[in-house]
C-alpha cells in the first residue's frame, strides 16, 4: 500500500500557523463573549475581503458577493450562536468533527485512491475519502460525548439512543462540511485561482481553512434545536 506524500516545508509551515493561531482561538473559545466576538469579527472581515477578491474574478460580481455576504453571516453568526446557546463543549465537538472529516478525506483518499467525486469542481476528491470524511466525524462524535458528554438537552438520553445520535450528527456535519469545501471550490475554480489568499502560511486564505465549518456551523445548529424539540 502506497503511504501519501507529505511535502515536508508546507507540513512545517502549517504546523507553525496551527501552534501560533489555535491556542488564541480556543482562548476566545472558552471565554467567549466579545473575545469571541472580536476574533470572529476580524475573521468575518478578512472573510469578506477573500470574497471579494474572489467575486471580482467571476464576471458576475454582484450575484456572487450578495451570495457571499448572506452565507458567511449566517455562518459566523451560527458559530457565536453555538458558543452563547449552547457551550463550549459543543464548539469543541464541532470543531473536531470537521477537522477528522477534512483529514479523513485527505488520508483516506491518498491512501485508497479509486474513482473521482466531482472532478469538474475538485480533481483531487474521491469516493473514498468522502467515506473516510463522513465515517470518522461520526466515530469521533460517539467517543466525544462518551468522555465529555454532549449538552445538557440530551443528558436524559440513555446510552443505547444518544450514541447512535452522536455518530449519526457526525456522519451529517461530515458529509455538509465536504459540501461547503466543495462551494468555495466552486467559487475558486469560477475565479480561476488554487487559494483564497496567502494570509496563513502552508493554508492559504481565511476561506481555505474555514469553507467546511461554514455550511456546517448553520446546519448542526439547526440540527442541535431539532434534536433538541424531538428527543
Amino acid at each position: 500500500m502506497a503511504f501519501p506524500k507529505i511535502n515536508l516545508s508546507s507540513f512545517q509551515r502549517r504546523a507553525l500557523s496551527a501552534l501560533i493561531g489555535a491556542p488564541l482561538f480556543l482562548i476566545a473559545i472558552k471565554n467567549g463573549e466579545w473575545p469571541l466576538l472580536l476574533i470572529l469579527g476580524c475573521a468575518f472581515c478578512i472573510s469578506v475581503y477573500e470574497w471579494y477578491r474572489l467575486a471580482t474574478k467571476t464576471g458576475h460580481f454582484a450575484m456572487y458577493m450578495l451570495t457571499g455576504i448572506i452565507y458567511m453571516l449566517c455562518a459566523y453568526a451560527a458559530f457565536y450562536g453555538l458558543r452563547e446557546l449552547y457551550s463550549t463543549n459543543v464548539v469543541l465537538l464541532f470543531i473536531g468533527m470537521i477537522w477528522f472529516s477534512d483529514t479523513a478525506a485527505y488520508f483516506t483518499g491518498k491512501l485508497l485512491g479509486g474513482p473521482k467525486l466531482i472532478v469538474k469542481i475538485s480533481p483531487n476528491k474521491t469516493w473514498s475519502g468522502f467515506g473516510g470524511a463522513i465515517f470518522f466525524p461520526g466515530l469521533f462524535a460517539v467517543l466525544w460525548v462518551a468522555l465529555f458528554g454532549f449538552h445538557e438537552n440530551f443528558n436524559d438520553l440513555p446510552w443505547y439512543d444518544l450514541y447512535p445520535v452522536a455518530f449519526a450528527t457526525g456522519v451529517c456535519i461530515g458529509s455538509i462540511g465536504q459540501a461547503g469545501d466543495l462551494i468555495v471550490s466552486f467559487v475558486k475554480r469560477r475565479a480561476k485561482v488554487k487559494d483564497t489568499g496567502s494570509l496563513i502560511p502552508g493554508h492559504g486564505g481565511i476561506l481555505d481553512r474555514i469553507d467546511s465549518m461554514m455550511l456546517g456551523a448553520p446546519v448542526f445548529f439547526v440540527l442541535l434545536e431539532v434534536l433538541s424539540y424531538v428527543l
